[in-house]
């Protein structure tokens, strides 16, 4: 292959491998759930020793969520193969979190069961 093909592909495959990037991005402003952390969204550390990252909008929500993935990662590890949704209890309050599909990987989303404003991310 000559040199312009050679660049014209790799221009190309670069292109493809980019825009799921700018989907994403762009769909984390869209309604309901961000398919992973957000452009805007605040890390808040790992749920658990090598755990996933946890990421939310509200930087206050952080303590909270970390002991949210914490008892995530302990309900999970009965069923790891499990793709269901799990509901665990921290301080009194129910979260559900589900894996969710997301661009280009699956992460899991939590949400409080009593104000579903109140949700985070898990992703690796």
């Amino acid at each position: 292959m000559d040199f312009i093909r050679r660049s014209a592909l790799v221009l190309a495959c670069g292109a493809a491998l980019t825009a799921p990037a700018a989907t994403a991005a762009s769909a984390a402003t869209g309604p309901g759930s961000p398919p992973g952390p957000a452009p805007s969204a605040t890390f808040c550390g790992t749920g658990w020793d090598g755990g996933l990252a946890v990421y939310t909008g509200d930087r206050a929500l952080c303590p909270t969520a970390l002991k949210v993935a914490k008892a995530f990662h302990a309900a999970a590890r009965h069923d790891p193969t499990s793709e269901k949704p799990l509901s665990v209890q921290v301080g009194g309050v129910p979260w559900r979190c589900e894996t969710r599909e997301g661009s280009p990987n699956p992460y899991i989303a939590c949400v409080n069961r009593k104000d579903p404003g109140q949700q985070f991310t898990l992703n690796s």
